[in-house]
């Protein structure tokens, strides 16, 4: 029952009970000195059975057998005249009080158990659910790329244009289970730990930059001077893409979408901001919650996974992410980080060498 090995409890058990035969002998031995002994043997006892509890039967023995000697010296020198008898209460008193704490301390102990089985069994159920989802995502999205390949095929190959239009709209749906199924596997995954890694935040900006502002007319802006930093490359670009992808969804052409970064003090800042549609403030407070999309988002709202894979990442990686908008002027995501440099940046090196290497500089627009 207790968390102290076997031999360093024979140990003390073995040193309590030779501290406890002694103090027995003084009770006997010293006549009206009895008390300060007496209460040792009893405060030892107590001490030791809190610490680790033993058996039933074993707590049974010893128990009675220091009752029975102590109370034996107590009513030898009550007997001999050397104290009154009233002393002689302290054994039934004595013997409640660790009644009581052996009680206490079982059911301490008892519920101790039960909260380590409720943990074991939700952690079990846990790491049943994420392979659920893990495996479940995985082989979800293998099937529909194949049902999508052959989807396409026809619609390629169709010289019927109601089969073909069919094929298409086919192929449409598939494309948008497929990006559910990689959200699900993503959003399990994200939460896992993993091992830091050097990221240059700079080139990773510069990298979402360019591969978003081919795909959407929008004007596109990127400012950051951080440079490589300790982190997760992968889940970071991951939360960074989840969070352009919503802002591209409630925006149009000619609105505005801006990325920034900044080493505040032991925090790395990171905003993605849009001049786009926003989000009512009744929804803010479940924005970030798994399939909750803005009550206004009509034909432009998504699965619901994106906004839960940036909290669950971030959070996953002590951070905390927060979200500040208004209808009609648009939406700031803003993600605080534990801020690590990397031993390249600790020691005052540029992210790269080349002449053109900044890809961000200190400011980037582009407009698609």
């Amino acid at each position: 029952m207790s968390d102290i090995g076997s031999r360093p409890k024979a140990v003390l058990v073995a040193a309590w009970a030779v501290f406890a035969g002694v103090n027995c002998y003084l009770t006997f031995a010293l006549p009206g000195k009895e008390t300060i002994p007496y209460h040792l043997v009893w405060a030892s006892f107590a001490l030791l059975y809190g610490l680790c509890p033993w058996p039933r039967r074993a707590t049974l023995i010893v128990f009675a057998i220091i009752t029975t000697v102590t109370g034996v010296a107590l009513v030898r020198h009550a007997l001999a005249g050397t104290i009154g008898w009233e002393e002689c209460s302290e054994i039934v008193l004595m013997s409640g009080i660790i009644s009581v704490l052996i009680w206490h301390v079982n059911r301490h102990w008892t519920a101790q158990a039960r909260l380590r089985a409720l943990q074991q069994a939700d952690r079990h159920r846990s790491e049943q659910r994420e392979n659920a989802a893990r495996f479940g995502s995985h082989e979800v999205r293998t099937r529909l790329t194949i049902a999508n390949g052959y989807a396409q095929l026809i619609a390629d190959q169709s010289v019927e244009p109601t089969v073909r239009e069919d094929a298409e709209l086919v192929v449409a749906e598939l494309v948008k289970a497929s990006a559910l199924a990689t959200n699900l596997l993503t959003l399990v995954r994200v939460a896992e730990p993993s091992g830091p890694e050097s990221v240059d935040v700079d080139q990773m900006l510069a990298e979402v930059l360019h591969r978003w502002s081919v795909t959407a007319d929008r004007t596109w802006s990127a400012q950051c001077a951080v440079g490589p930093v300790q982190g997760d490359n992968e889940r970071l670009e991951a939360v960074l893409d989840c969070l352009i992808e919503n802002a591209v969804r409630f925006t149009g052409p000619g609105d505005s979408i801006a990325m920034t970064a900044d080493a505040r003090g032991d925090e790395l800042v990171l905003t993605v901001r849009d001049t786009g549609a926003g989000i009512p403030a009744a929804d803010l407070d479940t924005v970030f919650d798994i399939f909750q999309t803005a009550s206004t988002a009509g034909e432009r709202a998504g699965s619901g996974l994106g906004l839960a894979i940036v909290k669950a990442a971030t959070e996953a990686h002590g951070g905390t992410v927060s979200v500040v908008s208004s209808l009609g002027i648009g939406t700031t995501f803003t993600l605080r980080l534990p801020l690590l440099l990397s031993p390249a940046a600790a020691l005052g090196e540029s992210a790269f060498d080349s002449a053109d290497s900044d890809p961000l500089g200190d400011l980037i627009d582009v407009r698609s």
